[in-house]
């Protein structure tokens, strides 16, 4: 699993958002090599770029919280960021040339309307049918 989807995975089962210093010690308890501040700090600058994590001032620091959850949601943002429109296009076409997979984007897209992000803060903006949510 790489550190990005490791991170992201940390900060979608926070019940919080999360300091860059939280996140480093909670990665570093995983495992025996030590992860420096400055590697944490640059995966969380990644994943805000890619709009798979939001940052929020709080003072002095930053705190994180994640828009998405998992590999797919990270591969998601990371396509539809670098693709835009054209993901969007290609997707549906996919979708299209395939009966079972178009009911199912048919019924996610007129799924529930509750997101499934509860709260506030930057991933509670990011609900379905807004701009930074991802699968």
């Amino acid at each position: 699993m790489s550190l990005q989807v490791r991170v992201l995975d940390l900060l979608s089962s926070a019940d919080r958002p999360l300091q860059g210093r939280e996140i480093q010690e909670r990665l570093n308890q995983e495992q025996e090599h030590r992860l420096a501040y400055t590697t944490v700090l640059t995966v969380l600058r990644r994943l805000v770029e890619a709009g798979a994590a939001a940052r929020e001032r709080s003072g002095r620091l930053f705190l994180y919280q994640a828009t998405c959850r998992g590999e797919v949601g990270l591969a998601v943002r990371k396509v539809f960021a670098h693709y835009g429109a054209d993901a969007v296009e290609h997707f549906v076409a996919q979708a299209r040339a395939d009966p079972a997979l178009w009911a199912q984007l048919a019924t996610a897209v007129a799924g529930p309307a509750s997101p499934r992000w509860e709260g506030s803060g930057p991933a509670a903006d990011a609900a379905p049918g807004r701009s930074g949510w991802c699968g």
